[in-house]
């Protein structure tokens, strides 16, 4: 299917470890997905104030969200989201899991975990997303966020919490192969578990664009296109899950075979501009610029540029242009 036509079908969706049911007579709604120039955050509210803008990213932490196994507490949504609501901007969830997961998870839940030195020299623990406890707790999260959430028509993007270095990428930045290969990971238990955590995002948030990160892992592309293709091509999922790139900078060298993959890939792609345009050398040729023709060449719908491009508007005809190509090439 093309990532530009949206079809509505019967789901009846299954998760393969949880207990997730869904009734198979329940017609799914459409869904309105995002599409143009998002901000990444707003740390400085101005970025909310540039006309290019539909909308921010919110990220928070789960173990900010659930300090206390079962004890929500979304104050900090809360707090962001008033400033989009006053706005009438849309707005994008991302929960960051991996390092930033509760320590309950570990210490009184059990969870099997590992131990990285991450890109910032900083430790630290990461549970084993293939451990079937840990799905399990992410199932009551994604419950519990879409009872408060799920019905507000301006969230339009959930992204899916993995348990990765920074806990919404979908890689180990720093972390070696054998690092990896010694805690348990394979292939095959990385794909079905990010599956299954996508599936039970995708059920909780049944009328919501879901995005999972994907990048090379231990050096091999099959992984994340795989996790994505297979979701895509899951009819139960009704095409809502698409692929997410925080990666995005023009350069064809980075992650070659992934982002070939991603031309290939006929589903939704959402992306995040890999760094902010005074750090030229992230860029391909020093050019920020070349990141909107890079989104156009993938078939990118939504781009979140790091807030600093919004409060200093450092460029305004591209945005103004990207949200143009946005708005006439998808639904």
């Amino acid at each position: 299917m093309s990532k530009f036509i949206f079809f509505i079908v019967i789901i009846s969706v299954f998760s393969c470890n949880s207990d997730s049911v869904v009734n198979d007579n329940e017609v799914l709604e459409k869904i309105t997905k995002p599409k143009g120039i998002f901000s990444s955050s707003f740390g400085n509210e101005l970025a909310l104030d540039n006309i290019h803008t539909k909308g921010s990213l919110i990220r928070v932490t789960w173990k900010d969200i659930e300090p206390k196994k079962g004890d929500y507490n979304f104050s900090k949504i809360e707090q962001l989201l008033s400033a989009l609501k006053s706005r009438n901007l849309k707005w994008s969830l991302a929960v960051l899991a991996g390092g930033d997961s509760p320590q309950w998870l570990i210490d009184e839940f059990g969870v099997d975990y590992f131990t990285i030195t991450s890109i910032d020299k900083t430790i630290k623990k990461i549970p084993k997303i293939w451990d079937s406890k840990v799905n399990q707790r992410l199932e009551l999260l994604a419950k519990a966020l879409a009872n408060s959430y799920g019905n507000d028509t301006d969230l339009e993007l959930v992204y899916v919490p993995q348990m990765t270095s920074n806990g919404i990428e979908g890689h180990f930045n720093g972390v070696t192969d054998t690092e990896l290969l010694n805690a348990g990971l394979t292939s095959n238990n990385w794909v079905d578990s990010v599956k299954e955590t996508a599936k039970i995002f995708a059920i909780a948030f049944k009328n919501k664009a879901i995005a999972v990160e994907v990048h090379d892992i231990m050096h091999d592309t099959s992984i994340p296109s795989k996790i994505m293709n297979d979701l895509w091509n899951d009819e139960s999922l009704n095409h809502h899950v698409g692929a997410a790139i925080w990666w995005i900078s023009g350069k064809k060298s980075y992650q070659p075979n992934l982002i070939e993959a991603l031309k290939l890939f006929p589903g939704d792609i959402y992306a995040q501009v890999i760094g902010r345009s005074d750090q030229i050398e992230r860029f391909e040729n020093n050019d920020y610029t070349t990141v909107f023709s890079q989104a156009k060449e993938i078939g990118v719908r939504y781009i979140e540029v790091w807030e600093y491009e919004l409060v200093n508007n450092t460029f305004p005809q591209e945005f103004n242009a990207f949200n143009e190509y946005a708005t006439t090439a998808f639904e």
